[in-house]
């Protein structure tokens, strides 16, 4: 039987989503779901996730799924696994799946939010694991920057190294900042930011050098029209802005078609 999971995870204490083939290996994601499934199993259960979120990333909406034996049909799965699963990882919500679902292979669209912190005078201890204290911004600077890399094109300048892939090229269906309301019970402070992005695939750490092109536009050290100059040499050493820290990234859902 296969199942279809929702899950979501703070990634501070984490290595990411993937096992490591290590002899004293770091703490994932998968490692902590595995281990659970064993031990309500019985047997060792690989869970495939929609995508490997990097170290310190976190998701709401991350997708898995999983083979487990048809004698265990009937079991409450998400309150078994969450008995079982450390607080900062939930299963969310547990279906049975079709046989040929696949998290990754099948995933249509994916959606991520990117915070950033401009108040550097303080930073509620609250929000440090799930933001970017990058300062103050230009909003008007960085919202130019979208219109710029919404649409399908080859995205190699945006890419790090380290996974290989067929293609480069990716599609964003839409992509936006906004302001956060104040928070309460503070001093007036600059509104935190939040990029929603959404496309058909992601190249590695993709939003994360989006945010920092994003946070660089937004400091006056690259000018928005430079981006399709800048994205057209196809090379991440011709993009002159760092890669924003993984603390502020989230993957809010993962779109399949019906």
């Amino acid at each position: 039987m296969r199942l279809k999971l929702l899950l979501a995870y703070v990634g501070t204490r984490y290595s990411g989503w993937q096992i490591q083939e290590k002899p004293d290996p770091p703490r994932t994601v998968q490692a902590a779901l595995e281990t659970a499934f064993r031990t309500l199993v019985g047997a060792h259960v690989r869970v495939h996730a929609s995508g490997r979120t990097d170290t310190g990333v976190h998701a709401k909406g991350q997708t898995a799924h999983c083979d487990v034996p048809d004698a265990k049909v009937g079991l409450d799965w998400r309150r078994g696994l969450n008995a079982l699963l450390p607080c900062d990882i939930r299963v969310i919500m547990v279906e049975e799946a079709c046989e040929a679902f696949h998290a990754r292979n099948d995933a249509a669209r994916k959606t991520y939010a990117y915070q950033f912190w401009q108040e550097k005078s303080f930073l509620p201890p609250e929000l440090a694991p799930f933001v970017w204290n990058c300062g103050p911004l230009d909003l008007d600077a960085a919202r130019r920057v979208l219109p710029h890399i919404i649409g399908e094109r080859d995205f190699a300048s945006l890419r790090n190294a380290g996974t290989d892939t067929q293609t480069t090229r990716r599609k964003i269906f839409s992509a936006e900042v906004r302001e956060l309301p104040p928070l309460e019970h503070y001093p007036p402070h600059r509104p935190s930011l939040l990029l929603t992005i959404t496309a058909n695939g992601f190249l590695k750490q993709m939003v994360r050098n989006i945010a920092g092109l994003l946070t660089a536009c937004g400091q006056g050290r690259i000018e928005p029209e430079a981006v399709p100059r800048l994205l057209a040499v196809l090379d991440r050493k011709a993009l002159p802005c760092v890669t924003a820290p993984a603390c502020g990234l989230t993957l809010l859902s993962v779109g399949y078609e019906k």
